[in-house]
Formats: C-alpha cells, structure tokens, sequence
C-alpha cells in the first residue's frame, strides 16, 4: 500500500484517504502509528482503533511540504493482527510556488476614433502560475482612456482568465496616449495605450451586431478586401457588439463580417457579411 503526492506547492496541504479493511474473523485493535518522512502527517487517525470483523475505516494521509524536491516517508501501524505492523509507503515531491500574470497584448492602439464616439479593445489576463494571483489595483492614466472588468481584490486561480475592457472616448481632435498599470502579487503589468480624436466625418461606418450566446471574450471585425477575401481591422477583440470604422472613402462600398473569440483565442466561423456604401 503506498500514498503519493505529486506536484504539490510549497505552502499547501494536500490528503490522501487510506482505507482499512480487517478480512479476519475477529476484531482488530490498531494501538500506535508512527509516521517517518518530512511534511507527512495523519488526520482523522484516533487509537487506539478497533475495526470489527469484515469491517473497514478510513483516515486521511497528509503531506504538507516546507521546502521544495521529492521527499519519501512510511506510516507504520502497530495492531493485534499477525501480520503487524502495517507498513504503508508514501512519496511526494514539493515545488515551489510560482505566481505568474500576463496578458494577451503589451500595447492597444485604437487609432481614429470619431470625437463624441467611443472604441472598445479587450486584453485577457491570465494566471500563468501554479498559484492564486491577486490583482491589487488596476490604474488607467491618459485623457479618454477607461477600463472596466478587472478591479481591486480580483483573485485568479492558476491558468484562469479575466477579460479587462478598454475604452478609448475621445474629447477633442488630437493624438492621445496613455497606459494602464496592473498590481498584482505576481508583479506588476503594464499596457501602453493610444489612438486619436478624429474629426466628424461621414466616411465612417457604425457596425452593430447580437451579443454571442456562447462564452467569450470579445468580437473581432473583419473588411472584405477587392480579392474577396477578409482582413482583420481591430488589433484585439472588441468586448463590446459594436465597432466604428473610419477607414473608410467616399464612393466605396464595403462588407464586413464578425467573429466571436474565447480566451483560448479560438475564433467562430464568420458571421453573415454586411454591406456599406459611403455616398
């Protein structure tokens, strides 16, 4: 019989039950256990025990590492049975707890953004450590910019995601740049931000469309080029189902289809494509 731990970080504690069976014809008395090995312990283990016959119990074997490698140990349990004592092996290894953030761009840039219209990005941030993560303050500096989703005490188990949606509203004609600072007990992070007001123009096209039923990230347009295929015009996904697209001519007309993206950056099939004519 034996007990094994692997994998475990530093600071945990993690249990194994261990099942006891008596397969004789009288009662067993288990009077003592003694545990050998760094970090091994019993829990739920009361003696001295009898276990009826044909009876069982069970009792949990704990391991709760204080430095990192692979320690091994064995719990020996004395009883009245023949064949005491009872010797049960138990290996673990311990490693050290990583806490680890990152996100899925460095830099947003919104580009032109009409005055009085606003533009939404999202960037995915994820825990990529094999410990909890907890964001302390999220701080957005430049003129325009705001960010919701994430906030202040959000924890992040290992390899979970949070979306944090930027939106970029300009006030007046002119570049802006900015950048949001991400704390967190892993470190900090930061995003750069920029984009520009843009003059009120007819040469826009506002796209509008139904929120996906699916769990996801955030929307990715994309604009039929003359070969008739489709290039992407937003550098991350859009959280919000709208978009304002002011790359556009006068004369022309455009299509433009949608995809909806989860956080493991996997994309739907396009949506029905659209038409517009900038008169």
């Amino acid at each position: 019989m034996s007990a094994n731990f692997p994998g475990v970080n530093l600071g945990a504690t993690v249990s194994q039950t261990i099942t006891l069976q008596n397969g004789g014809t009288a009662s067993l008395t288990i009077s003592s256990a003694s545990v050998v090995g760094a970090g091994f312990g019993t829990s739920g283990l009361t003696l001295p025990m009898s276990i009826a016959a044909g009876q069982n119990t069970t009792f949990n074997i704990v391991f709760a590492p204080s430095s990192a490698g692979n320690v091994t140990g064995s719990l020996s349990l004395t009883s009245d049975a023949p064949t005491s004592p009872l010797t049960i092996s138990m290996n673990g290894s311990a490693i050290a707890a990583t806490a680890l953030l990152s996100a899925s761009t460095n830099n947003l840039d919104f580009g032109s953004v009409l005055v009085g219209s606003s533009s939404s990005q999202g960037v995915t941030l994820t825990n990529a450590g094999n410990a909890n993560v907890t964001i302390s303050n999220v701080i957005v500096s430049g003129t325009g910019f705001t960010a919701s989703g994430v906030g202040a005490n959000t924890v992040l188990t290992p390899g979970q995601t949070a979306a944090l949606n930027v939106t970029f509203a300009p006030s007046a004609m002119g570049s802006a740049v900015g950048a949001i600072t991400i704390g967190s007990t892993a470190g900090g992070l930061t995003v750069t931000l920029a984009g520009s007001g843009g003059q009120l123009s007819s040469h826009a096209v506002a796209l509008n469309w139904d929120a996906s039923t699916s769990n996801v990230i955030g929307y990715y347009v994309y604009r039929a080029l003359p070969d008739g295929t489709y290039a992407k015009i937003n550098s991350a996904p859009v959280v919000l189902t709208q978009y304002m697209d002011t790359q556009t001519q006068s004369g022309q007309t455009y299509t433009y289809v949608v995809t909806a993206v989860d956080a493991n950056t996997v994309e739907s099939d396009y949506s029905d494509p659209v038409l517009a004519t900038i008169p």
